[in-house]
């Protein structure tokens, strides 16, 4: 996808999940982070659409897909999801959730579009079930397994954010929103390093971007 970038071809960019994904606070989000990085590397060749909704598992996804991601024919995907899927009220099987998203990445395939499968952040165990974390890490796996078997993207943030968490937890715990969600200065850490990871991450107004930037160094650290 960087060369369709480089080459300087039209491109739509979905971001397609649950409440991670979906935009419901002020301030910067993860997906405005990444447009404004491809945009300040690029220029204007690309348009990002998001359709996340709060609450949604792979199943709702399935069922507004026409809708809200053949509608769009997007050129990439972000695909973000599993926080609701391991609720245990939800009643959804690891089987059943790998199988979804195989079948979701069938449909964006079908026209060529590129997927990126993400795995979450790191939620906080503090705020957060013993039960529905252990499931919610099982169900991150099966989206690397899902990434693995199809040829799809990944972005592995639990990993990265697992390290920050552990290593550094002082600076983890100041971009929670609660248990499940970053707040606005998280979503500026996770948007820098997803826009690092293509080459693009912002380079203005240094200022504005040093705690994102200093995450993302320290993930790199953390892990290295």
């Amino acid at each position: 996808m960087t060369a369709r970038f480089e080459a300087r071809l039209k491109t739509r960019i979905l971001a397609f999940g649950s409440s991670n994904t979906e935009r419901f606070l002020p301030g910067m989000h993860w997906f405005d982070v990444f447009d404004l990085a491809l945009q300040n590397c690029y220029g204007r060749i690309h348009h990002c659409i998001n359709t996340g909704i709060g609450g949604h598992t792979t199943r709702d996804l399935l069922g507004r897909f026409d809708e809200d991601a053949a509608f769009y024919k997007p050129h990439l995907v972000f695909i973000t999801i599993g926080g609701n899927d391991s609720n245990p009220d939800r009643q959804m099987t690891p089987d059943e959730f790998e199988a979804n998203l195989l079948e979701l990445h069938r449909r964006f395939a079908s026209w060529g579009c590129a997927v990126v499968f993400q795995t979450y952040y790191a939620p906080d165990p503090a705020r957060v079930g013993a039960g529905h974390l252990a499931t919610f890490r099982t169900m991150m796996q099966r989206v690397r397994i899902a990434a693995s078997k199809t040829g799809a993207g990944l972005v592995d943030h639990l990993a990265r954010w697992e390290a920050l968490q552990a290593k550094h937890p002082d600076r983890y715990l100041p971009l929670m929103q609660d248990g499940f969600h970053l707040n606005r200065r998280g979503n500026k850490v996770l948007g820098f390093d997803l826009a690092s990871r293509f080459g693009s991450a912002p380079t203005s107004e240094e200022a504005y971007w040093k705690e994102a930037k200093e995450g993302t160094l320290l993930m790199d650290g953390a892990l290295g």
